[in-house]
């Protein structure tokens, strides 16, 4: 089952789109809002938006700050000033910074200036770095590919065994084909090291881990009578599967179950076991490893399974593995009963595990190159001599007609909430293990009844190698991948061990597959026949509570979102409400360094300016808009000296101001104002302009309005000519 054929087969009704917990990270951390990748697009803008605003007004904060502590009454050099100016005229950090280094290298060789702006220059370096960075993770908070979302689970159901009719029994072979065979394309792409991470996006975890042990102890009573080796077992264990984080059931802790598999298989003896039907027609092989209902020619007999032995003309025609395989499972419940047709000899039955024994027939498959010394695949019959592309290569033949192996499967779940291993049940059957664990590791009926519901999906799949090998036969097998019409490439002496690796792997992948449809149903109509609906409130509750992984929606951190905009939302409200704080504040004591703030603005320094050489009749000028009266000129640019250029008031060179105001501009005329040249002749001739300056002494008792003073006592008389 590849990421995009199931997400393609879940819509967006699949999928809840919402508030919900993501207990991974526990309860306040958890909360997660899933959106449409498209809403979610809009929502990631409006965050990097946010953030960038919120910089902007914490660098008005820090600015503002910096401004009032670096604040000075007495008179100071040129550097104060323009430090003051950028401090308070900067709109963000990074306009601070650039301002303040070109004003560190305009100023470079004219003394200490360094000094006098190496805090400023640090703040703003640190401040601009900061929210850069913090506009990068803002994005943290949004998961937009291969995030985990919680399906709805409307339309769940388990598979039910009893519900197989006549008419549905076909149906259900082949739902039960399609589940392994996706099963077992998931487990070839995901469980390898070379696995496609954009094909195994599906599951919470891509694959889960098993540990492989080997040289291990004959698991059979039978010891040496029936095994090959006395330590030459394999053990296949999965450790303990957390229900939460490796199979995707959103629960709190107290919910949760672990689940154990544990495989241990070993070649077995055929010398004592095997008979030979040569009276037959056709003739057979039989394997005597115990009773099994409905085959061999004598039911009485210990037979398990018989095979053809006539080759007729087929070497080298056939070239293909069969495999099959028997199972028995530990129990006398209903399934137990149900499924069991076949009664181990005493040296391989094991009365707390489940028992399979898998038969491999090779079909005179060619062997190339060299001689194969694996137990389960052993070659050693030749060699002999064949053209392949026109080249004589030697091969070897099988030395059984048919290699038996077998397995004991063990089961196992915990309490997840229980430290230790006080709540396991035993290493069992799967039946019995199931029935053992929904009765005794919950204390509430409310939790077993969820667990129970979970556990019918792990019981109806955990046949271990049963289902695989019943369903794929001899594709199931690794040495299949490099088998061709030629014959077989050369295998390793340990062969048998990593085709039981491999099949391992297919379970792994099957009880990720059987936990997910579990919460979305059978995607087929036709086979919703034979599944049942929950059939109480905990188990519905369940079905909501599954998690994949989709590129199709975006799930965000509510937690990280209420920081972003709780954090944002205080630092506009401080930048908005600190300047008139803090000029509240110092109203009576100490007014300086608001009204140095309030005057060191764009249009006040315009003001400043103006009004110093006279030009302008003011009002509001402790706004941050201070006003003229309706239609009043102010001062021109003297740009006689184009290296230094000076305002100068429109009465004391009328040539001058001409070249800016020969026409009157658009923005006096939608005022309504109109001046002639004969007007302002009279006004020039009547006034006399004089000279003036900021006065400081003036702001400690009238800071809400600062004025210029006259410091001198010349008059200034100006003589203008009518222009033309």
């Amino acid at each position: 089952m590849s990421t995009k054929l199931l997400q393609s087969s879940l819509d967006d009704k699949a999928v809840f789109l919402g508030l919900w917990t993501n207990w991974s990270q526990g309860s306040i951390a958890g909360l997660t809002l899933t959106t449409t990748i498209q809403n979610g697009g809009l929502l990631i803008a409006f965050l990097a938006l946010f953030v960038t605003f919120s910089g902007t007004c914490c660098w008005s904060i820090t600015s503002f700050l910096i401004h009032q502590m670096l604040s000075r009454r007495y008179p100071q050099n040129a550097i104060y000033h323009q430090k003051q100016a950028i401090l308070r005229n900067a709109d963000t950090s990074a306009t601070a910074l650039w301002r303040l280094t070109r004003l560190l290298w305009a100023w470079r060789r004219r003394g200490l200036i360094r000094k006098r702006l190496a805090w400023p220059l640090t703040v703003s370096l640190i401040m601009s770095i900061a929210f850069a960075v913090a506009g990068v993770f803002s994005s943290r908070v949004a998961i937009t590919r291969g995030g985990e979302v919680l399906l709805v689970g409307d339309k769940c159901a388990s598979l039910n065994a009893s519900l197989f009719t006549p008419e549905t029994l076909g149906m259900g072979q082949s739902y039960l084909a399609n589940r392994i065979k996706s099963s077992a394309n998931y487990a070839s792409r995901c469980y390898t090291d070379s696995g496609s991470a954009e094909s195994c996006r599906t599951f919470v975890r891509s694959n889960l881990p098993f540990s492989s042990t080997r040289n291990v102890e004959c698991p059979f009573p039978g010891k040496t009578r029936i095994c090959l080796s006395s330590h030459g077992a394999i053990r296949l264990d999965s450790g303990y599967l957390n229900s939460h984080h490796d199979l995707g059931i959103n629960a709190p802790l107290s919910q949760r179950f672990l689940y154990r598999s544990v495989n241990e298989c070993a070649p077995l003896r055929g010398e004592e076991y095997v008979r030979k039907n040569m009276t037959s027609s056709p003739n057979t092989i039989e394997m005597w490893y115990g009773a099994r209902s409905g085959y061999c020619l004598d039911p009485s007999s210990n037979c398990t399974a018989d095979f053809n032995l006539d080759n007729d003309d087929r070497l080298f025609r056939r070239v293909e593995y069969s495999a099959s395989i028997v199972t028995r499972y530990d129990g006398t419940d209903e399934y137990a009963t149900l499924f069991n047709t076949w009664h181990p000899i005493p040296e391989l039955l094991k009365s707390d595990a489940d028992t399979s024994i898998i038969f491999l027939e090779s079909h005179d498959i060619p062997f190339l190159y060299a001689p194969v010394h694996d137990p389960w695949f052993s070659a050693s019959q030749g060699p002999f001599n064949r053209s392949v592309f026109g080249d004589t290569v030697p091969y070897y033949l099988g030395d059984e007609s048919v290699s038996v192996l077998a397995c004991v499967q063990q089961y196992q779940f915990c309490n997840a909430a229980v430290e230790g291993n006080a709540s396991c049940t035993p290493l069992l059957g799967i039946f019995q293990a199931s029935s053992t664990a929904s009765a005794t590791i919950f204390p509430e009926l409310k939790q077993r009844e969820a667990f129970a519901w979970s556990a019918k999906a792990i019981t109806n799949m955990a046949g271990g190698f049963n289902e695989i090998i019943g369903q794929l036969g001899g594709s199931s097998l690794l040495a299949s991948d490099s088998l061709t019409e030629s014959g077989q490439s050369p295998l390793p002496d340990n062969q048998w061990e990593l085709e039981l690796e491999h099949l391992f792997k297919f379970t792994m992948a099957d009880i990720q597959r059987a936990i997910l449809d579990l919460a979305t149903g059978p995607q087929s109509t036709d086979s919703r026949q034979f599944h049942s609906p929950p059939d109480n409130a905990k188990a519905r509750a369940l079905c909501g509570s599954q998690k994949i992984r989709s590129d199709s929606f975006t799930s965000f951190s509510v937690l990280g979102l209420v920081l972003i905009l709780s954090i944002g939302g205080l630092i506009m409200i401080v930048s908005v409400l600190l300047p008139w704080t803090m000029e509240r504040m110092r109203r009576h004591r100490n007014p300086l360094p608001s009204v140095e703030w309030n005057m060191n603005e764009i249009l006040q320094l315009q003001r400043l300016a103006h009004e110093a050489v006279g030009a302008g009749d003011w009002d509001d000028v402790s706004s941050d808009y201070p006003l003229t009266r309706k239609g009043e000129f102010l001062a021109c640019l003297d740009i006689a000296d184009p290296k230094h250029p000076l305002l100068r008031p429109a009465e004391t060179n009328v040539s001058i101001c001409s070249q800016d105001h020969s026409r009157t501009s658009e923005d006096e005329k939608d005022s309504g104002s109109e001046m002639t040249s004969e007007p302002m002749d009279a006004f020039l001739l009547d006034h006399n302009i004089p000279r003036a300056s900021f006065d400081l002494d003036r702001l400690s008792t009238d800071h809400t309005s600062p004025t210029y003073q006259d410091f001198s006592s010349e008059e200034v008389s100006v003589n203008t000519e009518r222009t033309v």
